[in-house]
């Protein structure tokens, strides 16, 4: 069977769909952020437990550290833990922040908590 379709429209379509889409699954990862928030010694080893950690790093001195879940939220997202010093947090962001840009959320949020 013959359809009779005029393909500039139906390019069209599939563009407009295709960014709808985007669209669409780049909301669904900004409802999933998470702001960090303080968590226990055992959850942050809990975390580390559960499967290999992604990006683990550390800070040349020890004092801070930082690793991510492997497996995803939504999309880009995922569970980021850190430490420093002797306070761990948690948040979910994306899975593309390095260790510096994840300590400076955390600072951030735990400096306007004061």
């Amino acid at each position: 069977m013959y359809a009779d379709l005029i393909e500039s429209s139906t390019v069209l379509d599939i563009q407009a769909t295709a960014e709808a889409e985007r669209a669409y699954w780049l909301s669904r990862e900004k409802i999933a952020l998470k702001a960090p928030k303080e968590i226990d010694v055992h959850a942050f080893h809990d975390a580390l437990g559960v499967m290999y950690p992604m990006n683990w790093r550390s800070s040349e001195d020890g004092e801070c550290e930082t690793f991510m879940l492997a497996e995803m939220v939504c999309g880009n997202v995922t569970e980021i833990y850190a430490r420093i010093g002797i306070s761990y947090y948690v948040m979910r962001d994306y899975s593309n922040l390095d260790h510096a840009e994840i300590l400076a959320r955390v600072k951030e949020v735990t400096e306007s908590q004061k």
